[in-house]
C-alpha cells in the first residue's frame, strides 16, 4: 500500500517551524528502479524522465539517480500507459575552444 499526505508552509524571516503529519492510504501506484552500467554498477547521475505514451513530448517527471542508481516516480495514474528513459553522460569529455 501506498501512503501520501501533503501540505504548504510558508515560513517567515528567522522562524522555525513545527509539524506532525499522518500519512493516508493511496491506491495510486508508483515507479521504482534501479540504473546500472554495462559494467553492472550503479549507474549514479543518470537522467530518468517518464512520460505518458499519449501525450510523448512533455514530461511528468524527470530526475537523476542517486549514488545507489535507483530513482522513484509517484504517485501515477493506475492503467495508464507510461515511457520511460533513461540518460547517462559519457565519461568521455573534450573541451571546446
Amino acid at each position: 500500500m501506498n501512503f501520501i499526505q501533503s501540505f504548504f508552509v510558508k515560513p517567515a524571516a528567522n522562524e522555525v517551524i513545527e509539524t506532525k503529519v499522518s500519512l493516508s492510504a493511496d491506491q495510486r501506484p508508483a515507479l521504482l528502479g534501479t540504473v546500472s552500467g554495462t559494467d553492472g554498477k550503479a549507474a549514479a547521475g543518470a537522467l530518468v524522465t517518464i512520460y505518458c505514451a499519449d501525450a510523448p513530448e512533455t514530461p511528468v517527471g524527470a530526475l537523476y539517480t542517486d549514488e545507489q542508481g535507483q530513482f522513484a516516480f509517484g504517485p501515477l495514474e493506475p492503467g495508464r500507459l507510461y515511457h520511460v528513459k533513461i540518460f547517462r553522460r559519457s565519461d568521455n569529455f573534450r573541451a571546446l575552444e
